[in-house]
């Protein structure tokens, strides 16, 4: 008999998919496998069997492609100042140097690495070596001239020529009495800016015997040199020996401005320009300045001689806090944080984060900024120099440090910063942190600290140790204010706090600005040394801000001693001294004696450069001094993204 095999096929099924996605993302196909049931009959006994069964293949879409980067034409900063003028003679701010730097290029700069070079001028820097530079005349007559060449195709945003007469322009806009600029101790130097022709001017500087002349209030010329006879008598120059010289010599007067558009601007109403409509030498025009949110350059249409700007648009766009700045970044609203986007090394956990989802590198650099307290040595209660002593050893730098930026700030006493400026020294009047040091130096001034704040009879009149502390409303300098008056409070000080939007703090004399005025007690905030540290017109005796100078230099603590007036004229303008590091380093180590023995400033910590840069963003190059301020190179700038 034979054997008969029945199939039957069950009527449910077992179904399993299964996915399998190649590389590169090629379409794929969907491969079903089905489990059939099936009963079979085996030598006449039933028996239940399972065979999987491949389906026909299914054919599935492809997975959308990744984004390619693309060039962007436009580029968004962020900054945490707010310029308060964008005049290049008027004011301090870092912000308006910052802004304005894709606008106004100038003959000269420094690079990223601090090299000086010619922009818009033409060759190599002019030196003595060079045979740029050049002294000239015999005995008291002798005199230092720098030749400079103007690259023939260089023009103004609106198509003219710069020429050699906007460079003379500038310099007797500087040396205007009218003029309320910033500081003009290195332009005095100058006694005449000749025009060789349309592209080349050398700048003369003074001989002895003019420089004798000018502390007379005798010397005539091209500008009101009588006009400033104050300022040369206490620079020294009625003892000027040999011909007066700059350690930058080649630096000196090549400022240009458009005389053709701003030349009919009498020197007293230049800070109510609408500079908007100045055109600038550089690649980009200001296009609007919205005040308060941004300011939004353009590439120009004329030309840039350097090279073609690959980004169409440049937004600087204001931030209030640095809170708003860290939310720009995590939504990516912004391509770079500029030098003055408020960010330090106390932000570092939430940088790191930001660095951490690929979008940006965050960049932290050395530089010569430094952080400080300038006080007022004219006014009470820090017109004693024992309450100035006091107050700095009642501070814990190292304790400011570690608690607020995470111990990565290197604290200094002195305007150089360790281990950068070839001008660092160990010589100098230390203040280590000492509380009984500081009421040993109270008591001897006749303050009575048994009870917070110290008080001391003054005319019959009980006062308390009492001032306010000014600073930016920047968060972090908040928080670094607040920490120094608690230190402050327990050494017997009483400190008031009071912040301001960086453009008061910074503001002109005439619009009520606290530090050219004078106004402050005590007030914190950065310079920027360079790398060739020259105090002329911050810390001698005529370039303390007053009505009688035009409220002219940076001396804002009202710092004044004679034999540190001589120094800084050695290191400065002496011939044999200023043209030589080795010489000059003695004569700032004397220098950094009587000026840390003074207190006029107490200097905190060395700031470390904070940028945080969108990974497609090439050249991006900002330099460590302010004569390579952060868009120096913006033509070069390309972003994709």
């Amino acid at each position: 008999m034979k054997t008969q095999r029945k199939v039957f096929v069950g009527l449910s099924f077992l179904v399993v998919l299964s996915m399998v996605l190649a590389a590169c993302a090629q379409p794929q196909e969907v491969v079903k496998t089905v489990v059939v049931t099936q009963e079979v009959v085996v030598a006449g006994t039933p028996q239940v069997q399972q065979v999987v069964v491949t389906a026909t293949p299914e054919p599935t879409e492809a997975p959308p492609p990744t984004p390619v980067p693309q060039p962007a034409d436009t580029v968004v900063l962020a900054l945490q100042q707010e310029p308060d003028t964008l005049h290049p003679l008027i004011g301090a701010m870092m912000a308006r140097t910052i802004v304005m730097s894709p606008v106004l290029i100038g003959c000269m700069g420094q690079n990223e690495v601090a090299e000086w070079i010619n922009l818009g001028c033409e060759g190599d820097v002019p030196t003595i070596d060079n045979g740029g530079a050049v002294f000239v005349g015999e005995g008291a007559d002798r005199h230092l001239e720098v030749t400079h060449k103007i690259r023939d195709d260089w023009r103004w945003t609106d198509g003219t020529p710069v020429t050699t007469a906007d460079v003379i322009y500038a310099w007797k806009l500087v040396m205007d009495p009218n003029m309320e600029v910033a500081a003009r101790d290195t332009t005095e130097k100058i006694y005449d800016i000749v025009a060789v022709d349309e592209k080349t001017f050398k700048v003369v500087f003074m001989s002895e015997a003019q420089a004798k002349a000018a502390a007379e209030g005798t010397l005539t010329g091209n500008v009101d040199f009588a006009a400033f006879q104050a300022d040369y008598s206490e620079a020294g120059y009625g003892e000027q020996t040999g011909p007066v010289v700059d350690p930058v010599y080649w630096l000196v007067g090549v400022t240009w401005l458009p005389q053709h558009v701003i030349g009919d601007v009498p020197a007293g109403e230049q800070a109510s320009i609408d500079w908007t409509t100045v055109p600038g030498d550089g690649p980009y025009v200001i296009k609007e300045w919205k005040q308060g949110q941004e300011l939004v350059l353009e590439k120009s249409d004329q030309p840039f001689p350097l090279g073609d700007a690959k980004i169409k648009t440049i937004i600087f766009r204001f931030f209030a806090e640095t809170a708003a700045v860290l939310a720009a970044l995590q939504n990516g609203e912004i391509d770079a944080v500029t030098g003055t986007g408020g960010l330090t090394v106390a932000n570092a956990p939430d940088l790191d984060k930001i660095e951490a989802a690929g979008t940006y590198k965050v960049l932290y650099e050395p530089g010569y900024q430094w952080e400080h307290i300038d006080l007022n040595t004219t006014k009470f209660p820090f017109d004693d120099v024992k309450v100035r002593q006091a107050m700095y050893h009642s501070i814990d730098k190292q304790a400011l440090v570690d608690k607020l930026y995470f111990g990565k700030q290197k604290t200094t006493d002195l305007p150089v910063p360790p281990g950068l400026s070839w001008a660092y020294t160990d010589t100098y009047v230390k203040y280590p942190y000492d509380p009984e040091k500081a009421k040993a130096l109270l008591a001897e001034a006749g303050w009575d600290c048994s009870t917070s704040p110290c008080t001391k009879e003054i005319d019959g009149v009980k006062k308390n140790l009492e001032f306010t502390l000014m600073t930016t409303d920047r968060a972090d300098r908040q928080a670094l204010a607040q920490v120094i008056q608690q230190q402050l409070k327990a050494n017997g000080f009483g400190v008031n706090l009071q912040f301001l939007y960086g453009r008061g703090l910074f503001a002109t004399a005439s619009a009520g600005g606290p530090l050219s005025a004078r106004t402050f007690d005590a007030a914190i905030y950065t310079w920027i040394t360079g790398d060739d540290p020259g105090f002329l017109g911050l810390y001698n005796c005529s370039a303390i801000p007053s009505e009688a100078n035009g409220f002219s230099g940076q001396n804002y603590p009202g710092f004044c001693d004679k034999r540190a007036d001589e120094l800084l004229a050695l290191n400065e303008t002496d011939p044999e001294v200023s043209l030589s590091r080795e010489k000059r380093k003695p004569i700032l180590e004397e220098f950094f004696k009587i000026w840390t023995e003074n207190v006029p400033v107490i200097p905190l910590f060395s700031n470390t450069r904070v940028y945080v840069v969108r990974t497609g963003f090439a050249n991006f190059k900002p330099g460590p001094t302010q004569y390579a301020a952060d868009g120096w190179n913006a033509w070069e700038w390309e972003l994709v993204k």
